[in-house]
C-alpha cells in the first residue's frame, strides 16, 4: 500500500499557494472615509492595545461596540475617546432574539459607521500603521478578508494555531477565490475584514448571517451571491493577532467554530477526518511496517517547515505534526458534540444558534 502518496497533494497545493498568494504590499489606502469597527465583549486584556494600534492608522473613525462586558472594556474605550476624538463607544444591550452576539454587534457598528470602507477587526488584533495602504493594494473588491500574522506562545497555541495556515493552504488554490463564483471555493478569516459599505447595505448587512457561528464565511458567501467581488489574502504585515492565551482557550475557541466551519454536517466531518488521517497521520503510523513511509513523513514535515518560514511559526514545532493532527481531530469531534447537544459556552454565554446567543 502506497501510504506516502496522499501527503503530496497538500504539499503541492501549499507550494502553489506560497508562490501565487503574495503578501499585501503598501500601496494607497482605499479612496473615501475609513472606519475601524471593533466588536468587544470582556476584552479588557486586549482593547487598550487594539485601540493603540488603530489610532496609529489612517482611520477617520474608530468605533467599539461593547457587548455587555463584565470587565473594564467600556471604561478603557471611554478613556481612549478622551485622548483621540476619532474613538467612540457604542453600548450594546446583548443580541436580539435569533441573533448571535458578534453578528449583532457588527450590525450595530455597521449601522452607526460613517465610513465608505468598514474595517471589522477583533479586539485581539493589532493593526499595522500602514494597514489601510496594504489593504488597498488588493485592488477593487467589495469584501476582503485577510489572515493576520498569528502570534503563538503557549504549547497549546503552538500545537494547534499553525493548522490554520495548513488548512487554508492544503486543499484550495487560494488565488481562485477572487475569480470563482462557486459557493465551495471560499475561505475567510473574521479577525480582519474590509467591506465596502454599499456592498454590505445591498445584502442588509449582517441580517442574513445573524445566526451563523462562522459569520465570516457566511458573509463572504452572501456578498458573492449578490454579485460582489470577494477576496482572501495573506495579511502578514497588515496586522498581528494573538487569538488565544491558553490551551483551554484554544480548545474552546476551535470547538466553537470548527464543525460549523465545515458546514455542520456529519458527512463533512467524516470527510475532513478521513483526509487528515490519510494525508497527515497515515505516513507516520506506516513507519512501523514500511520504510517507504518516510517519503510521506518527509512531505508532511517539508510542508510544515515551508509554512513555518512563511508565516513565522517556530520551526521545531513541525516535529509535533502528528500530535497537532490528533489534537485537531479531537477538537473537531468536540465541536460536533457542542453543536449537536448545544453544550458549549463562550464568553459566559451558551453557544445556541436557535436561541441567538453566543
Amino acid at each position: 500500500m502506497i501510504t506516502w502518496l496522499p501527503a503530496f497533494f497538500p504539499l503541492g497545493m501549499t507550494l502553489a499557494n506560497l508562490f501565487f498568494w503574495p503578501r499585501l504590499r503598501p500601496s494607497a489606502a482605499p479612496a473615501g472615509r475609513l472606519s475601524v469597527l471593533i466588536p468587544a465583549r470582556d476584552e479588557g486584556a486586549n482593547i487598550g492595545a487594539c485601540l493603540a494600534a488603530a489610532v496609529a492608522t489612517e482611520a477617520d473613525e474608530i468605533v467599539v461596540c461593547d457587548d455587555v462586558s463584565t470587565d473594564d472594556t467600556a471604561a478603557q474605550v471611554l478613556a481612549w475617546a478622551k485622548r483621540d476624538p476619532r474613538v467612540r463607544l457604542l453600548s450594546g444591550s446583548g443580541p436580539p432574539p435569533g441573533w448571535l452576539g458578534k453578528a449583532a454587534a457588527c450590525e450595530r457598528l455597521r449601522r452607526d459607521a460613517t465610513g465608505d470602507w468598514l474595517l471589522f477587526v477583533d479586539a485581539d488584533v493589532r493593526l499595522a500603521p500602514d494597514a489601510f495602504a496594504r489593504l488597498g493594494s488588493a485592488g477593487t473588491v467589495d469584501l476582503l478578508s485577510v489572515v493576520p500574522r498569528q502570534e503563538v506562545v503557549t504549547f497549546g497555541e503552538r500545537l494547534v494555531l499553525p493548522l490554520l495556515h495548513l488548512t487554508y493552504s492544503s486543499w484550495l488554490f487560494l488565488p481562485a477565490i477572487r475569480r470563482s463564483r462557486a459557493a465551495a471555493v471560499i475561505a475567510a478569516n473574521g479577525q480582519v475584514m474590509l467591506a465596502r459599505a454599499t456592498a454590505l447595505s445591498a445584502i442588509q448587512g449582517f441580517d442574513r448571517v445573524r445566526a451563523a457561528v462562522v459569520d465570516d464565511m457566511a458573509l463572504m458567501r452572501e456578498v458573492r451571491a449578490a454579485g460582489g467581488t470577494v477576496d482572501f489574502r495573506d495579511g502578514d504585515g497588515v496586522a498581528t493577532c494573538r487569538m488565544y492565551r491558553s490551551t483551554r482557550e484554544v480548545v474552546d475557541g476551535f470547538s466553537k467554530n470548527l464543525y460549523p466551519g465545515i458546514g455542520a454536517h456529519p458527512l463533512a466531518l467524516i470527510l475532513v477526518l478521513f483526509l487528515y488521517f490519510t494525508t497527515f497521520l497515515l505516513p507516520w503510523g506506516a513507519l512501523a511496517w514500511t520504510p517507504l513511509a518516510w517519503i510521506g513523513v518527509g512531505a508532511n514535515v517539508t510542508q510544515r517547515l515551508l509554512l513555518a518560514v512563511r508565516f513565522r511559526y517556530p520551526l521545531g514545532d513541525a516535529l509535533f505534526h502528528p500530535l497537532s493532527i490528533l489534537a485537531f481531530s479531537g477538537i473537531a469531534l468536540r465541536s460536533a458534540w457542542w453543536t449537536w447537544m448545544a453544550a458549549g459556552r463562550w464568553r459566559g454565554r451558551p453557544i445556541n444558534r436557535s436561541a441567538g446567543v453566543v
